[in-house]
Formats: structure tokens, sequence, C-alpha cells
């Protein structure tokens, strides 16, 4: 038989205990696996780019990217190596450094702000993100395009877009020279244009579309006064009257 809960006076009477509020540990899974990331500690993965090494763990590339679970199960290591997972197209180690903060999630300590050196390494980071299925890796690295924009690189960055499909920063962009009558007639006359010609095309059809410019409606020419015609003053008759 279940214990009955003890029974005090005729008539239960509700308490309210108010204790204060929860104070939430930091995660000691995630703290854990970036210093044995720093470390190097217990790694089974190596990534290799332009002869440098980072190594990682397998379960944090999993977890944070299904294109890296797959290639990982698809052929595991031998018991006691590390699986090896070859960048050949990535030039710029620094960008591997990069995508591997963002799936350690390290970037908000270590890291405040993503600001690659070069645009190549920047480059590479989109190649990375879009290889592995990083959504915000790849948002990162176009933030970091639309900054800094002028009419000297815009049109190596809309060349970017369209290579990496960043179809609204391609569209901004292609808003603001639309908007600024100046900047695109100083992209419209440069050499570098003629090499891409789908982004003349795209300007030239977003340039059509755009409203032109209102114009200062014109003046109307103020009348003159004309003078008022003078009164003739009748001609006094100097023909004597005959008697």
């Amino acid at each position: 038989m279940l214990a009955r809960n003890p029974q005090l006076g005729r008539k239960a009477v509700p308490l309210t205990v108010k204790l204060g509020p929860v104070r939430l540990a930091p995660e000691p899974l995630a703290q854990g696996l970036q210093e044995l990331y720093r470390r190097g500690e217990f790694t089974d993965v190596v990534l290799i780019c332009a002869d440098q090494n980072f190594l990682a763990h397998r379960i944090v590339l999993a977890a944070q990217s299904e294109a890296f679970k797959v290639g990982l199960s698809a052929s595991p290591p031998t018991i006691g190596a590390r699986h090896e997972i070859r960048l050949g197209d990535i030039a710029n180690p620094e960008a591997v450094k990069f995508m591997l903060h963002y799936l350690y999630q390290l970037d908000d300590k270590e890291m405040p702000e993503y600001n690659p050196r070069t645009q190549d390494i920047n480059r590479d980071v989109l190649r990375l993100a879009q290889k592995f299925d990083l959504a915000g890796l790849t948002h990162r690295a176009m933030r970091w395009l639309s900054k800094d924009l002028t009419t000297g690189n815009v049109v190596e960055r809309l060349s970017i877009c369209e290579e990496f499909g960043l179809t609204e920063l391609h569209d901004k962009i292609l808003e603001q020279l639309t908007n600024n009558r100046q900047a695109l007639a100083e992209v419209a006359h440069s050499p570098q244009i003629m090499t891409y010609p789908r982004l003349m095309q795209a300007m030239l059809q977003c340039a059509a579309g755009a409203p032109e410019p209102a114009e200062a409606p014109p003046q109307k020419a103020s009348k003159r006064a004309e003078p008022e015609p003078e009164l003739q003053q009748p001609k006094a008759n100097n023909k004597r009257k005959k008697g």
C-alpha cells in the first residue's frame, strides 16, 4: 500500500515560498570542448590546407555540419589514427581557422569581429561555408563584403556575390548603384565592367527600372507690365465760324 502524507489539522492551508532566481552555471560541455580544441587534446580529425594542419574533433564537426557528418561517416579511419580532410581548393589557411573558430563558437570570445585581412581569405571562407553548408559562416562573410564598399571594388564584390549566390547583397548593391547616378556612371565607364557582361546586363536592367530623378518644374516667365494706353486729347478746332 502507498504511504499517505501525514495530515495536520482538519483543513490544509496553502503556503507560498519564494526562492531567488536560478543561477545558470556555464555550459561545461561547450567550454570543455573549446579547451580541448585550444590544447589539441583528444583530437581525431586533421584538416590539411597549404601544408598546415588543423586538429579538431569529429563529434564537433559532425554536430555542426551535415556535410561533415556524411563525409566522416563514409570512410572512418583506422583505430588510433586521425581522419584526414585535405582542403586542396583552399589557398589561405587562415580561412580554415575562421571556420573552426565558428564551429567551436569561439568567435564571440576570442574574435569579437570577423575581419579577414584580404579579399582572398574571405573568398576562401565563402568556399568552405558553401562546401560544408555553414549558413552562419556565409552570413558573416557576406556582411564583411558589404563594408567599405566603393565604386573601386564594387564590380569585384558583385562578381563574388554571383559566384556564391549571395542574392540579397547582390540586389542591395545594384539598388545603391542605380539610385546614385554618379556612382553608376563611374562603374559603367570602368574597363573592369567589360569583363563581366552579366553584371553589365544586370546593371542596365536595374537602371532601366529605376525611376528618373524628379526635375524641378520650370519657372514661369514673369509678365512685364504693359504700359497703359495714353489718352489722346481732342484737338482744338482753330477754324473760325463764318458770320
